[in-house]
């Protein structure tokens, strides 16, 4: 049987779907996705910055609401064994098909001349934690997950020399194996693990709470990140105080997600809760659009890797390219000449391929309850 839905998770999931879908259009198809960076001040737009900076949104609250998500099943769960033999199970699964499929749709090589620990072994990680400490309290937990987010800033600020060997917990890191395979660390699993805690600690909120519950937390979350922000102690380069104000307001904005510091953090964690309420705003029809995303995510995130990179492989070989012009690595690499699309271009196929998967993320869903119940 499928757990009963809940409609604020479903919501939130379905528009940090979406979002991912724009940022990682632009990773493949924007002009300058190769030789800019887009939070770049120096060479980045208004327009690219805050394209960027707005999918920023996308792992935090993935990483998030996995926690709440695995709260609701303990909730539901008589056999509290059997929970967590679950959570280290969808753990392990999770790490096994991120380093697999997911890296395979990612760089299409099928040597994995490079692995890369992503956003979905994070969760699988926390996963595998929540199954060995649910039975601690809620208030324990959530103090384990603040001190975790709190001590991490402060050792990427201290930088101590025994860090070192295990920096890799708490900041990208990248490490040759044996077989000339490059394993790159992109999302420290202690890093993401205070976020999921933090979700599982305050799952409570999407069973119990009301959208103004929502609204409080949010704004709890945005004065921290405002308050570490003008005295700059979350690890962020500081904002600039001179040039014009709109590159002041961007330096503000531009927070470290690679790893995830305190402003990062309550900056999107507040945002989040401030998104519970967009579903009173906007209208039925459209929020069932929004949820039908958010009810497979893990099916949107494993497949949209392979449409992505056919619709480019279509695109470059438009231009009269070859296979063996293609080179694949860290990202697919483009040839040399292949022509970017602009950036409302990029707009224009995410919109497309995002109305292609809403009846298929529809009838994927309607498949589970089928084979499920």
């Amino acid at each position: 049987m499928l757990l009963k839905r809940v409609e604020s998770i479903d919501f939130l999931r379905g528009m940090v779907v979406i979002l991912m879908l724009l940022d990682h259009v632009r990773d493949l198809f924007h002009i300058h996705a190769i030789d800019q960076s887009p939070t770049d001040l120096a060479v980045t737009s208004p327009s690219i910055f805050y394209t960027r900076i707005i999918t920023h949104l996308c792992a935090p609250i993935f990483v998030f609401l996995a926690g709440s998500s695995a709260y609701l099943v303990y909730q539901r769960t008589e056999d509290k064994g059997q929970f967590r033999l679950r959570m280290i199970r969808r753990g392990l699964g999770l790490i096994l098909l991120d380093l697999t499929v997911v890296n395979f749709g990612l760089f299409v090589d099928i040597h994995f001349g490079l692995i890369l620990i992503d956003v979905l072994s994070a969760i699988g990680f926390s996963m595998v934690i929540i199954g060995l400490v649910h039975g601690f309290s809620t208030r324990q937990i959530l103090g384990l997950a603040i001190g975790i987010i709190l001590i991490q800033q402060a050792l990427l600020l201290l930088q101590p020399s025994w860090l070192q060997a295990l920096s890799f917990l708490i900041s990208p890191n990248a490490f040759p194996l044996p077989n000339g395979t490059l394993l790159v660390v992109g999302y420290p699993p202690l890093a993401w693990l205070g976020i999921c805690l933090l979700g599982f600690s305050l799952g409570y909120y999407f069973k119990e709470k009301s959208d103004k519950d929502f609204w409080k937390m949010g704004l709890v979350f945005l004065t921290v990140f405002l308050a570490v922000r003008f005295l700059n102690l979350g690890g962020d380069s500081p904002a600039l105080t001179d040039g014009t104000w709109v590159k002041q307001g961007m330096s503000f904005f531009n927070v470290s997600k690679y790893p995830p510091s305190l402003s990062f953090t309550a900056l999107t964690l507040g945002i989040m809760c401030l998104l519970v309420n967009l579903r009173s705003v906007l209208g039925k029809k459209l929020v069932e659009i929004i949820s039908s995303f958010g009810r497979v995510p893990l099916f949107f995130f494993v497949s949209h890797w392979f449409v992505l990179h056919l619709l480019l492989f279509i695109f470059i070989f438009n231009q009269g390219f070859q296979w063996a012009d293609l080179a694949f690595g860290f990202q697919l690499s483009r040839p040399k000449a292949f022509v970017g699309l602009s950036l409302s271009e990029v707009y224009i196929i995410w919109l497309l391929v995002a109305l292609f998967y809403y009846p298929i993320c529809r009838y994927y869903y309607q498949w589970q309850v089928k084979n499920r119940n």
